[in-house]
């Protein structure tokens, strides 16, 4: 009987996913979305995906939750540990998602266009990677919210996992590494730098580097080692917030003036420091809360993180549109 339940579980939850990829496929193939089509861009999420996954999980988390997910018994402890990984594969595919459409805009601007309707074409286009990683993470968040349904009455976890693997987070970082460096050079696609914003003066803009990275430095030393890895979420953050709102000010001062050169160092302010604030969420502080979370040291992930993470990619979103409209706004001497 306990068998044929769960062969019964297994042949739903494959009719489910079915049905939702026969829909998918359907609306792919209708046309009606076919603007929205970003092939870098959804390779970048998957592969970043899996890489972040990596990061701060092993490979046995992983599959654990995958099998959990589909159906398969467990115990409380296992159950919420694997509810926790969908939660983080959520956070990650939210936080990508903003940071593809950062790196996107890197590479436009750093193009040369024919003219603004040519710019604004591409400029539109990079933010199709952040819808990308909502759909993503609207996706993962349905198992998350299935399985810490069957173990919100357990407590913290206890002994689920040993200590993190070594290897696999050496490949997790490894395979991010190249996944990055790939889908810049596919973006570029053998076409001519010498845009508006060239892409070495936006990714090694030096005080945006120094306000982020060694701002959150700054504040993890302060918090000391108690605050754990929450420091670091915490840090960049607030560093990232900070920067943008400081370059938002200095471009409103470039448009006062009439100095498209004050702009422009504005742009790569904001563009810069959002995608080094994203990557240090994404790369350093979010693998470190899954380890102390996966090993039993917190049993979730603070409350101020889990604020951080979903709107600091919300805001970078906001503060890229407001890039592009200075980019597209003409200034009258």
């Amino acid at each position: 009987m306990i068998e044929n339940g769960r062969e019964f579980t297994k042949g739903r939850t494959l009719i489910r996913w079915l049905f939702a990829a026969a829909y998918v496929f359907a609306v792919a193939m209708s046309g009606s979305f076919s603007g929205l089509m970003n092939k870098a861009g959804l390779l970048y999420l998957l592969f970043g995906s899996v890489a972040t996954a990596l990061m701060g999980f092993t490979g046995r988390e992983i599959a654990t939750a995958f099998r959990q997910a589909a159906g398969a018994a467990g115990s409380g402890e296992s159950v919420r540990a694997s509810a926790h990984f969908w939660e983080a594969a959520a956070r990650n595919a939210w936080i990508l998602g903003a940071l593809g459409s950062a790196l996107n805009f890197t590479i436009t601007l750093g193009t040369p266009s024919e003219g603004i309707e040519g710019i604004s074409n591409r400029m539109i286009h990079s933010f199709v990677v952040t819808l990308y990683g909502l759909v993503l993470a609207a996706v993962c968040l349905v198992p998350a919210m299935k399985l810490s349904g069957r173990a919100e009455n357990t407590g913290r976890l206890e002994n689920v996992a040993a200590k993190g693997r070594t290897a696999d987070r050496i490949v997790g970082y490894a395979l991010f590494a190249a996944v990055l460096v790939l889908t810049v050079i596919f973006m570029i696609g053998g076409h001519p730098q010498g845009g508006p914003l060239p892409i070495a003066k936006v990714l090694l803009h030096w005080p945006a580097i120094l306000v982020v990275i060694g701002g959150s430095i700054a504040l993890a030393l302060f918090m000391g080692a108690g605050a754990g890895a929450r420091a670091w979420t915490l840090g960049f953050a607030m560093t990232g917030l900070i920067s943008l709102l400081t370059g938002l000010i200095q471009a409103l001062f470039g448009f006062a003036h009439k100095n498209i050169a004050e702009i422009a160092a504005a742009g790569a302010f904001i563009i810069s420091a959002s995608s080094f604030a994203l990557l240090g969420l994404v790369a350093v502080a979010a693998p470190l809360e899954d380890r102390e979370v996966m090993e039993g040291r917190r049993d979730r992930p603070g409350p101020l993180s889990r604020l951080s993470w979903v709107l600091f990619p919300l805001v970078t979103f906001i503060f890229l549109l407001l890039t592009f409209i200075m980019v597209i706004t003409p200034i009258k001497k």
